[in-house]
């Protein structure tokens, strides 16, 4: 009499037969199912098959969801470090100057992660950590991270076009009024209470235009950026939950 072996493994013994392709499985092939076991190929085309959770926003649901504000944080923290501790050379080719981006469009991301004082970098970090955490649960990682780096290229963007040329813009402010743009539709739009985020955007605003070298414009860009994905976000998922009740 024949034994009877693995498929995968010709010189082991099966115990058992999937229960999804019959196909006879040694001990290490054995995958438990609703009901008996499951070869591994079986096993996985099953695991495909079972949808993802998803955000109430429609991002895919994980276990960490600080892990992309946390990246943001520490790659901002590592440029910062650089540029304290590199060449002025370092500063010069990150930072956004309008008149370059022609010919090296990276400053318009690029200069959203680059910082020379403590203080600024602090309050935007902050900021960052207190709003990416409810961001970043709402949305998944994926979105928050689109969000996120939108929003700085919006106020790159507002900034290439409505300063003046030679002027130097550097640090993350406009991310982060991306930020505040887009908790502030999602709130109003789940009938939340926004009086903070109203102040919030006002002060902002006001400091914005008293203060000197403060860019307004990257400001406003990512504000409207933020707010604008915000709303293509929910739109999404509207759509989604139509299609999930036909």
């Amino acid at each position: 009499m024949t034994e009877t072996v693995c498929y995968r493994h010709p010189g082991r013994p099966a115990g058992v037969r999937c229960q999804r392709c019959d196909k006879p499985i040694c001990p290490d092939c054995m995958n438990s199912a609703a009901v008996g076991f499951q070869c591994p190929s079986c096993f996985n085309e099953g695991v495909k098959s079972i949808p993802r959770a998803r955000t109430s926003l429609g991002g895919v649901a994980r276990g960490n969801t600080q892990i992309v504000t946390i990246t943001l944080i520490v790659l901002n923290v590592l440029v910062f470090i650089a540029v304290s501790a590199g060449s002025p050379r370092v500063l010069n080719d990150l930072v956004l100057f309008p008149v370059l981006v022609e010919s090296q469009p990276w400053r318009l991301l690029t200069s959203a992660f680059t910082h020379q004082q403590i203080f600024h970098i602090f309050s935007n970090l902050f900021m960052l950590w207190v709003l990416g955490q409810q961001l970043e649960q709402l949305l998944g990682r994926l979105r928050f991270a689109l969000l996120y780096l939108l929003s700085a290229l919006g106020g790159g963007i507002a900034v290439w076009q409505l300063s003046a040329p030679t002027g130097a813009t550097l640090g993350a402010s406009g991310a982060v009024l991306g930020l505040v743009g887009a908790l502030l539709v999602i709130s109003k739009a789940r009938n939340l209470d926004i009086t903070w985020i109203i102040g919030y955007v006002a002060v902002t605003a006001i400091f914005s235009v008293i203060v000197p070298n403060v860019s307004w414009q990257g400001h406003l860009g990512g504000f409207i950026t933020g707010a604008a994905v915000a709303w293509l976000y929910l739109q999404d998922t509207k759509r989604r939950r139509a299609k999930s009740r036909r």
